[in-house]
């Protein structure tokens, strides 16, 4: 088995999280219309719920990247 260096786990994880982050944003803003059928949610109220994803994974990320 191969082990690697520190660094390159962190650049791994960097990397992965800069991928996933607007890949989940994504489907969070296509899925956005089934959320607005399902809960009976105006337009502001779905533009709320995208921006409180992107707030929630970015104060995670901060904490995680140390």
């Amino acid at each position: 088995m191969v082990f690697l260096e520190p660094q390159k786990i962190a650049l791994l994880i960097a990397v992965l999280a800069g991928f996933l982050t607007p890949f989940d944003l994504s489907a969070v803003n296509i899925a956005l219309p089934t959320i607005g059928s399902e809960f009976s949610m105006d337009v502001v109220s779905l533009g709320w719920v995208a921006t409180a994803y992107l707030l929630a994974s970015s104060v995670f990320q901060v904490p995680f990247g140390r």
